[in-house]
């Protein structure tokens, strides 16, 4: 969980002035001005920029977000300004917990941090310290302290009645609840959560809330209601340009492209997902994202491959502190060669695997957690100790006031005996202060490890027993659902490159004609369950220099929604013509056609919806979006034309020079 940590008004002042002046004066980079002129402020203002900068760059810049962080700790310590220490300790723990996957370094930060806004007296940040204890303890699966400190900033955000804070409590409840099966109530906290962040607009929280809706609901084995949720994420996180959690949500994406055995779209997927984390260096998110490349080369036959992912997703595991990552490698190694009938080396990987829970289930580390749970509770009683003293100070130091202003204001009309106008004024002001002290004081006042994620393997019984009429079913079944998963054809990703402007165009020849054939033929089973004729017209061997890729999802594209809205019996037409200059591709139907309203949006993302096609077939409504994009990423352009009941036309050019 991402913690934003409440700012005082008064305390960043100087710091707001700073940046303020930078901009009047046409600073381009106010970081850059800010450091520069970093020695002319005060120790103050040091620490308050390095604390901005520190929480600014923790998802793009980690390392350096965290050298800001400690630079910020070394001056408020030297200055004895112990709040900013707090609150920068916590800061980099949340770096290291959230984006450099290194959850022990940041319980030891959280811990360093926490004493010290204990001795503060600092209710919000107390809470936010625990709430990150929390989330940390359940995801090295300690679920005893997971759901103490949970409970425990829970109980504070609600007495506060700070509305960021309960939500990230209810995140946490949600991954207690999703780690004991309780998936309806999970999903509760979940979407609890996301209510209370639209209240505030918190674009990021709403975002990963997303993300584990998807996850719950993957759980639940509703795999379509998952797939939106992942994809919606991943659309959040893309204009958020929050990497790490982009290539979370690619992993979901490919475990229910996985779960609807669509394994080439999962491969993509995982593929994509290992880009990122190696890019953030994310241990976890590579091991999770090998693991998914290597059940699909399993699936598909491909056995030596997918052992030799999982050998190199073992040895990075390694190098992870967090056991679950080596769990998880030596367990997809067991399955995996049992599966193979190799015995011997799956027991091998199985007892790896025992041993390891073995390990961390010491007598010794539940000592620790013992003294931790001790340390916790006195912790606690001190500090509840500490939080009514501060009440009872504040509730006589401002009845102390109140009472010295009255008779300040009693003495003040019984000796001056001011005319009732003045006096009306005198009250009028008075009433005003007092408002403004109760509004003050209103303030004031106011596992084990996660369950191993993963769907049993597909029981091959029918076909052990030689049942052919059930097998037949089954294939059936297989069938279907291949070709309904086919419809979320990874668009999302393709189409999330290129918001970041990180899909480059890898240019080839190659031919274009068979390129068209190959898709048709992709459809020629749906378009034979709808009787559709589908006619191709296309010059014979006719090569292009493009991004192949590209293109072929433009097709599919194209086609599928052209089968998908088209009646029994209807007929669809795909020609290519090409001269010198350029390639014009056309579809055409005589389906449904299309309103006049929802034409004039056909291309655009303003208002991202699926229609249901003739036989309700399902999509994600990205399709078109994507093909305008990458046809004009290759200077293209693409139109439609169609009427309501009349069908549709599609075409678009390309140049060739």
């Amino acid at each position: 969980m991402v913690v934003i940590m409440k700012k005082r008004f008064l305390d960043v002042f100087p710091f707001v002035l700073f940046i303020l002046f930078s901009l009047v004066v046409g600073s381009q980079s106010v970081v850059g001005s800010c450091l520069a002129d970093f020695e002319s402020l005060s120790k103050r203002e040091q620490v308050k920029l390095l604390e901005e900068l520190c929480w600014q760059n923790r998802e793009k810049q980690s390392d350096k977000a965290i050298e800001y962080g400690l630079r910020g700790i070394k001056i408020a310590e030297q200055e004895g300004f112990q709040k900013d220490m707090g609150v920068l300790y916590n800061y980099v723990g949340v770096i290291y917990q959230h984006y450099k996957d290194d959850i022990h370094t940041a319980i030891n930060y959280y811990n360093l941090g926490l004493p010290i806004i204990l001795q503060e007296k600092d209710s919000v940040e107390i809470a936010y310290v625990y709430n990150n204890l929390g989330d940390a303890f359940y995801h090295t699966g300690n679920e005893a302290l997971a759901v103490e400190y949970a409970q425990k900033s829970m109980e504070i955000f609600e007495r506060l009645q700070n509305k960021r804070g309960i939500a990230y409590s209810y995140i946490n409840k949600g991954y207690l609840s999703r780690q004991s099966e309780d998936y309806e109530t999970a999903l509760h906290y979940f979407k609890t959560a996301i209510s209370l962040r639209e209240t505030f607009s918190d674009s990021v929280g709403i975002a990963s809330a997303n993300l584990e809706i998807a996850k719950t609901l993957f759980l639940m084995g509703e795999t379509d209601s998952a797939m939106q949720y992942f994809q919606e994420s991943l659309h959040r996180h893309i204009h958020l340009d929050n990497r790490s959690y982009m290539a979370y949500s690619m992993q979901g994406i490919g475990d229910v492209y996985f779960a609807k055995q669509q394994y080439d779209s999962a491969s993509v997927y995982f593929n994509e997902a290992l880009v990122l984390c190696e890019e953030r260096n994310n241990l976890s998110g590579i091991i999770d994202s090998k693991l998914g490349i290597a059940k699909t080369y399993a699936a598909q036959g491909e056995t030596d491959t997918s052992i030799s992912i999982l050998n190199e997703a073992r040895e990075r595991a390694k190098d992870s502190e967090l056991g679950g990552n080596i769990l998880k490698v030596y367990r997809a190694l067991g399955e995996l060669y049992d599966q193979q009938k190799e015995y011997q080396l799956a027991s091998e990987n199985y007892q790896t695997y025992i041993e390891v829970c073995d390990s961390l289930f010491s007598v010794l580390q539940f000592q620790a957690l013992d003294e931790i749970k001790s340390r916790f509770q006195i912790t606690e009683q001190l500090n509840s100790a500490h939080e009514n003293l501060k009440a009872k100070q504040k509730i006589q130091i401002y009845a102390y006031v109140i009472i010295a202003m009255l008779i300040v204001f009693a003495v003040i009309l019984f000796l001056r005996n001011k005319t009732i106008a003045k006096l009306s004024a005198d009250l009028a002001e008075s009433n005003e202060a007092k408002d403004k002290i109760f509004s003050i004081i209103s303030h004031d006042l106011v596992s084990p490890f996660h369950v191993l994620l993963g769907a049993s393997d597909l029981l091959m019984e029918s076909l052990d027993e030689k049942d052919i009429e059930n097998a037949k079913n089954h294939s059936y079944l297989l069938k279907q659902t291949s070709e309904e998963a086919y419809r979320f054809i990874s668009n999302l990703l393709a189409w999330s490159r290129t918001q970041q402007k990180s899909i480059k165009l890898r240019k080839q020849e190659f031919n274009f004609s068979k390129l068209v054939r190959d898709v048709k033929a992709m459809f020629d089973n749906q378009a034979k369950l709808k009787n559709i004729e589908v006619k191709v017209e296309v010059p014979d061997n006719l090569k292009i220099k493009a991004d192949k890729n590209l293109l072929q999802i433009v097709l599919v594209n194209l086609l599928n929604n052209a089968v998908k809205f088209t009646n029994q019996g209807g007929k669809i037409n795909l020609s290519v013509t090409a001269d010198d200059n350029h390639l014009k591709f056309v579809i055409s139907d005589n389906g449904v056609g299309i309103s006049a309203e929802r034409l004039a949006g056909m291309f655009t993302d303003a208002k991202v919806e699926s229609t249901l096609g003739t036989r309700n077939e399902k999509g994600t409504g990205f399709g078109l979006i994507l093909c305008k994009e990458f046809v004009e990423m290759h200077s293209g352009e693409i139109h439609v034309k169609s009427g309501e009941g009349e069908g549709a036309e599609f075409w678009f050019t390309l140049p060739l020079q």
